[in-house]
């Protein structure tokens, strides 16, 4: 018997995209009849500096008087006054930015926080117009479309290609694109963007966030800025970067890359308009996050462990399996083939453009995978802008995850270097 879902329960059903692949993934690493290797993974590593910090944490919070409260009642639907105090202090503190509690919501992770806002500032509004949310670079992250309760809502401006040496690249922003969409579309109800970028590391200018606040400004719309993989937590960031602060900004974070996936900590600092209309949200769908891993949380970020294992520990770490990914890519690679690595700003993931490349990106994956390598294909990063890209671009482009064990990276480029130079000559004999 066909279940009789609803529109929106129909749209979050299906499998598009990047989740279709992240389901298929999921299978074929459940099946257990061979071993892949995995560089697909979102997952952080398990590094013991962060384990430790929070297993103490967590220590600490079981001898705490107050713990069988923590666990045993409901709270507010900000969050725990703890964290967000904590979180007022520290970014006060830090970065000399006038943060009040009501500008402070504490969410299941990022993704719902996602949830809340796509949700909350675009979709049909009451004078029936459908508001979306517009990416001013692409390629974005893939999950923007997923959160989204109706279909369609997730736009996003191609970028500019530039090549910086022979097997480097950078996205660079169309300004005059996403200003020119700015000022006559008025269907957008918000801006979304992650910095660092997931899928391809890249790491928007302070000057080129201003000037995407300005616009939303103008159009009084609100930037969200996707901060899983930022400083000051978890500081994934391999070049100088660090938040900016203004009342069109919400600023959304995540704990679950500093090593605590597990209990869904997502912290939202903004205009307390927009942190209100996301409250009541989550008031009516969640009541609020992981009580536990919110006195967590504020004890790493009071005694400044938190930013500190993030700078030193975790940058570190994923700053080296960059590395790592690089040079294997330049000693392995075919020489005939043209290949570039988007430039290693921040994030834990490469991402690699194989120019005039004979197949898909989702035929690739599948042959990949056929010989024992797990990659995440690059289209569904673009949501859908087919158009306007040179060469389908979109479909040339993989992921690859830095979170595999050194060997893992080898082997796996080992493999992708001599299926892509078959494919290659299988497609043009």
């Amino acid at each position: 018997m066909n279940l009789r879902l609803s529109n929106i329960g129909r749209k979050m059903n299906e499998k598009t995209g990047v989740r279709a692949v992240m389901g298929d993934i999921q299978e074929v690493l459940a099946g257990g009849e061979r071993q892949y290797i995995n560089l697909s993974a979102g997952n952080p590593m398990i590094l013991p500096e962060v384990s430790s910090m929070w297993k103490s944490a967590l220590a600490s919070l079981l001898e705490d008087e107050h713990f069988p409260s923590i666990i045993s009642q409901y709270g507010s639907s900000y969050g725990t006054d703890e964290l967000i105090q904590s979180v007022v202090r520290f970014f006060s503190e830090r970065y000399q930015f006038d943060i009040q509690k009501e500008n402070v919501l504490i969410t299941a992770g990022s993704q719902q926080l996602f949830f809340l806002a796509v949700n909350s500032f675009c979709g049909v509004g009451s004078d029936s117009m459908m508001k979306k949310a517009l990416i001013p670079m692409l390629p974005d992250y893939s999950g923007y479309s997923g959160v989204a309760l109706e279909r369609d809502i997730i736009e996003g401006i191609p970028p500019i290609i530039s090549i910086l040496d022979d097997h480097t690249f950078r996205y660079e922003l169309n300004r005059e694109g996403f200003l020119e969409r700015m000022r006559t579309d008025p269907h957008i109800g918000a801006v979304i963007l992650s910095r660092p970028n997931n899928p391809c590391g890249n790491i928007l200018s302070a000057e080129h966030v201003v000037f995407i606040a300005d616009a939303c400004r103008e159009a009084n719309v609100p930037l969200l800025i996707d901060s899983a993989y930022a400083p000051p937590f978890p500081a994934i960031n391999f070049i100088d970067m660090e938040p900016i602060f203004n009342d069109q900004i919400i600023h959304c974070m995540s704990l679950s890359k500093a090593g605590l996936p597990g209990e869904r900590i997502g912290i939202a600092i903004g205009p307390a308009r927009y942190i209100q209309a996301m409250e009541a949200f989550q008031s009516n769908t969640a009541i609020h996050s992981s009580r536990l891993g919110q006195y967590m949380a504020a004890s790493v970020l009071d005694d400044g462990r938190l930013a500190a294992v993030s700078q030193n520990e975790v940058r570190a770490y994923y700053r080296n399996k960059f590395t790592l990914l690089k040079e294997t890519l330049h000693c392995t690679m075919p020489k005939d083939i043209k290949w570039y690595l988007h430039k290693g700003e921040g994030s834990l993931f490469g991402w690699l453009w194989l120019e005039d490349f004979p197949a898909a990106d989702a035929e690739l994956y599948e042959q990949l995978k056929a010989n024992g390598v797990i990659i995440v294909p690059g289209s569904s990063f673009f949501h859908h802008e087919i158009g306007h890209m040179p060469h389908a671009h979109q479909y040339q482009c993989i992921r690859i995850s830095l979170t595999a064990a050194d060997e893992d990276i080898k082997r796996g480029i080992d493999v992708l270097a001599r299926v892509v130079k078959e494919m290659y000559e299988q497609k043009v004999m």
